[in-house]
């Protein structure tokens, strides 16, 4: 039997049907633009360079009237029948606008800076965009998107064809003829009838009658869907406007640079939301996800190709002129893309009865953006922002109404409202809310590591990787975090640290989720409120290195593999394996915990085979999941070996580039019991000074004593899963202390630091009998932990604390031109660098004699970050011969840090 099209596409599903109209519109609106990008490049290299800049700008007014077309056309694919009356009174007015132009070209061609030829071709142009606009709307509204797809690449094909050939003959005047008749070939091709028009599979009636019959209130649906694409379009394009009437010129053009590679993001998804309206209009529920999907695809897509080579792509396209802008583009980029996410949302709620809300939310919006930019837009990246934050705060306006609207969720709402009444959840809202607030208390600047990763993240991308693999020892996952962090919102020290926070913050729900899963929601409540506190979590929670997220991978992991073994299924396999191979590519150190959970999972196989127990449910994800770690960590191989190779050749290893940190009384240069209970005292107190350490190293035999309590308390196999995620990684980096004695330091142990606040949280809720009991041991608790955080943020003794931000603003309010500043140890050059950029700094390595340019002398040095007793005696040295060549003025101390200054 002969199956046809109409009969195949009737058997289609009504998701496929919807996703290939939408993939084969945006194809067709993709392959239009890459089309006028080639003709505009073509025509770039085919003008003078005053010819070419007449060009542009007739493209740009060009643009400008076509700009409510949107509007137009999401009126027609509403209501075509009702559309089709408003011809007429289009092309009137399109041709009145066009000979107005013409009879006035004279003198607006002046005014425009552009020759009167140009703007009689503008002019003839009137006729046809309003026109086009309206019957590309038709074909929206009658599915004929086979013919649409055909109207919309005929215009750049004829640009590409006629346009050139043209310009060869009449020049940039020739081009823009081009450009006109492209646009009426366009509207020839959408305006003809096609036989065997597409037609939805499901309708039973013409699509025109169809949607105009449906309800009366459809005219108004019409009036909003207009209004609301008209004012997106303002919200597209004001910003342009605005900086070009606010700016400088430099930075109104590197804006212009901004605002061009930012409607490429829109123009491609501009047809999504017109295909889905006579859709969303007829009633069909289907459209609208993948609508989201395909544009939330190509905007990632967008933002993913600027954010790779930012800096190269406007250099190649603009010029290196324009580098300011590549700072900002992927921010940019991502809002513009963002706006294409809600235009989808505005079309549906338009075409389903929320118009009007729709409207009022994007002109609140669009004043929003203007008030914005007028109040803060004083150069093109706070321009940018203001855009972006318009944007941001539109999408999640009209996301957040949809979602109100549906009555899936009116029918939970008092469900959802009950639940946060309960106390568990304020409770563990609290401690997030306390956890995310302390986090963003930084009291210290940043210290090397910062610097050394800020440097890092500064470099190209590529740039960065090849610099990780030749002078770093770690994997590049946080660096890349980091990387585009930098880019987004700049190298501040809010800013860097930015990642480290937001993955801290999010430990604390974590942790409850552990302790409730492991144990029960008690359990989960104290590790939460304990996590929002603990002194060494909000350390390296506000540190711009790798360790915060590796504790969040850390609990993720753990979280996952408790919910396994209790009957998880594919979602929490697919977490575990994500966050086991986050783990890795985070810090190395990170495979200590994954190989901890591999062996827990053998461990479970081997106690369900001599329980007699089925093996097939375990067996078959476990495997393919530990393969599936494999394959994603096998890239990562030859990269840690070529690290390990470079600084073994180095004499560094392979462990941390320098010693953190003066020995505390505890620590030492050795390794013994000594150093690793003053590990485990940072982990739970943070960091102190060599008083506090010695301190609270009598207090151990308490700990001791709670053990002894615990052995006596009902075991549970998921405590021995926990207690091994904490000890394993210690013994085995104890052993690698041994070798290099770096190593074994908390940092390095990051991923066991939350796992004992949850264990400490099991011992808090199982040893009481009563509920007083346990509250009152849980402040004692806090309270402990919440002055060992202010001790560890406020002491200046901590060894831990790095004050080069103190130090450098010290020496820069001293220095003057022609004076000198010398850092010790050389490894010193990035933080300095980054407080002190405008400086002459040199490493203190060789000291020049005393010049009549160089009155002064500035010494800024960090003995407790030298190698040894060698570096320091240099340094000593070197100081030495400086007060010979003149006179010690100052000497100024801060935390781990000295400055000296000679005249």
């Amino acid at each position: 039997m002969t199956i046809t099209a109409e009969r195949l596409r009737d058997r289609l599903p009504v998701s496929a049907d919807v996703v290939r109209d939408q993939v084969a519109v945006a194809g067709g609106q993709v392959a239009a633009g890459l089309g006028n990008m080639a003709f505009s490049l073509l025509m770039a290299h085919l003008l003078a360079p005053g010819a070419f800049a007449q060009f542009a700008s007739f493209l740009a007014l060009y643009l400008l009237l076509s700009m409510p077309g949107s509007a137009i056309s999401a009126a027609a694919a509403l209501e075509p029948v009702g559309a089709a009356r408003v011809r007429p009174h289009l092309l009137l007015g399109g041709g009145a606008l066009g000979l107005a132009l013409a009879l006035s070209s004279p003198w607006v061609g002046p005014i425009l800076r552009l020759p009167p030829a140009l703007v009689v071709v503008l002019g003839l142009s009137g006729p046809v965009l309003g026109t086009l606009a309206l019957e590309r709307g038709r074909l929206y509204a009658r599915f004929g998107h086979g013919q649409l797809v055909t109207s919309l690449v005929a215009e750049p094909a004829v640009r590409l064809l006629l346009g050139l050939a043209l310009a060869l003959a009449f020049g940039q005047v020739g081009g823009a003829l081009g450009v006109t008749v492209g646009g009426y070939a366009a509207l020839e091709v959408a305006r003809r009838h096609w036989p065997g028009a597409a037609s939805p599979r499901h309708a039973t009636t013409a699509p025109e009658a169809q949607v105009t019959t449906r309800r009366p209130p459809m005219a108004w649906a019409t009036r909003w869907a207009a209004l609301a694409f008209l004012a997106l379009v303002v919200v597209q394009n004001q910003d342009l406007l605005i900086a070009n009437r606010t700016l400088s010129p430099a930075q109104a053009g590197q804006f212009a640079v901004l605002s061009t590679l930012g409607g490429l993001a829109v123009f491609a998804t501009m047809t999504i939301p017109l295909v889905l309206l006579p859709r969303a209009a007829r009633g069909d529920k289907g459209g609208l996800l993948p609508a989201l999907s395909i544009t939330t695809l190509v905007g990632l897509t967008a933002v993913g190709v600027v954010a790779l080579v930012p800096t190269q792509l406007v250099g190649i396209l603009f010029g290196s002129r324009y580098h300011v802008a590549a700072g900002v583009l992927v921010v940019y980029m991502a809002a513009m893309s963002l706006l294409g996410f809600a235009r989808v949302l505005v079309a549906h709620r338009c075409a389903t009865g929320a118009g009007r809300s729709s409207v009022v939310l994007v002109v609140l919006a669009m004043v929003a953006q203007a008030g914005l930019i007028v109040a803060v837009g004083h150069d093109a990246r706070s321009v940018a922002y203001s855009t972006a934050a318009a944007v941001v705060g539109l999408t999640v306006s009209l996301g957040t109404a949809e979602v109100w609207r549906r009555a899936a969720v009116h029918r939970h709402v008092t469900q959802v409202a009950r639940w946060l009444r309960q106390p568990v959840p304020v409770l563990v809202g609290v401690a997030t809310g306390i956890g995310v607030a302390g986090r963003f208390i930084v009291p210290r600047g940043l210290w090397l590591d910062e610097a050394t990763s800020v440097f890092q993240a500064r470099m190209s991308f590529w740039g960065m990787i090849t610099n990780l693999r030749t002078t770093d020892v770690h994997p590049p996952l946080y660096f890349s975090v980091l990387w585009v962090t930098v880019r987004w919102f700049g190298s501040g020290e809010l800013a860097v640290r930015l990642p480290s926070i937001v993955a801290g913050a999010l430990v604390v729900p974590m942790l409850f989720a552990l302790g409730r899963e492991a144990y029960d929601r008690r359990t989960g409540v104290v590790a939460a409120a304990l996590g929002s506190i603990a002194p060494i979590m909000v350390w390296y929670s506000q540190e711009a290195r790798m360790y915060a997220l590796l504790m969040l991978f850390g609990v993720i992991a753990l979280w996952a593999q408790v919910r396994i073994l209790r009957g998880g299924g594919r979602v929490a396999w697919a977490i575990y394996a994500a966050a086991s191979i986050a783990l890795v590519w985070t810090q190395y150190f990170g495979a200590l915990q994954v190989v901890v959970q591999q062996l827990a999972f053998v461990f479970a196989l081997w106690s369900r085979r001599r329980r007699g127990q089925p093996l097939r449910s375990l067996v078959v994800p476990w495997v393919t999941t530990t393969v599936v770690i494999a394959v994603c960590l096998a890239p990562l191989l030859p990269f840690a070996y070529q690290q390990f190779m470079v600084n073994q050749t180095g004499g560094k290893g392979f462990g941390g580039p320098q010693q953190v940190g003066s020995p505390t009384s505890l620590s030492g240069n050795h390794l013994s019991i000594y150093a690793a209970l003053a590990n485990v005292i940072w982990a739970v107190w943070g960091y102190h000074s060599n008083a506090v350490m010695a301190l609270l190293a009598a207090l151990w035999p308490l700990g001791m004593l709670f053990a002894l309590v615990l052995l006596g308390r009902h075991h549970r196999r998921v405590t021995t899963l926990l207690v091994l995620a904490v000890l394993g990684p210690g013994l085995v980096m104890f052993g690698l202390g041994l070798v290099k004695r770096d190593l074994f330091d908390i940092r390095y142990l990051s991923t066991t630091v939350p796992v004992l606040f949850v264990l400490l949280a099991r011992l808090v809720t199982a040893i009481p009998r009563r509920l007083a009991t346990t509250v009152a041991a849980t402040a004692v608790l806090m309270a402990s932990l919440l002055i060992g955080l202010v001790d560890q943020q406020h002491n200046g003794a901590n060894p831990r604390t790095y004050d080069f931000r103190g130090a450098l603003a010290a020496v820069e309010a001293e220095a003057r031109p022609g004076d000198v500043v010398y850092y010790d140890p050389i490894d010193l050059r990035e933080v300095v660098e980054f407080y002190a950029p405008h400086l002459v700094l040199k490493p203190l390595v060789t000291i020049p004699g005393p010049t009549a340019t160089r009155p002064r002398s500035f010494v800024v040095a960090s003995p407790t970050l030298m190698s040894g007793a060698d570096d320091k005696a240099t340094l000593s040295e070197l100081l030495k011969t400086l007060r010979s060549q003149g006179r010690l003025l100052q000497r100024k101390q801060f935390s781990n840090v000295e400055t000296w200054e000679f005249r």
